[in-house]
């Protein structure tokens, strides 16, 4: 199938949300191993004000990596729609 400049200029958004939440899912998964260190923990409990759960322990890293998980999804979703809303050669 053929496609032309403009189908390839939009975004698919349930792409980008699966990228953005993957990205920062393991972001905040790796911030909180790295935490357990010592490292990174003023924002390992600036992110647990945002996700529910998020500790140090193995259940908190994982309730943060499923929060980071969601929060990406969304936001990315919400980014791809707002793209393809406001480009200009529709």
């Amino acid at each position: 199938m053929e496609t032309t400049a403009t189908e390839s200029a939009r975004l698919d958004p349930v792409a980008l949300g699966f990228a953005l939440g993957a990205m920062l899912a393991a972001s905040i998964g790796l911030l909180g191993l790295t935490s357990r260190a010592g490292w990174g923990e003023h924002w390992r409990a600036l992110f647990a004000d945002l996700y529910p759960g998020f500790e140090a322990e193995d259940g908190g890293t994982l309730a943060g990596i499923a929060w980071g998980g969601v929060d990406g999804f969304v936001a990315g979703i919400t980014i791809g729609w707002l793209y393809n809303r406001f480009r200009r050669d529709r």
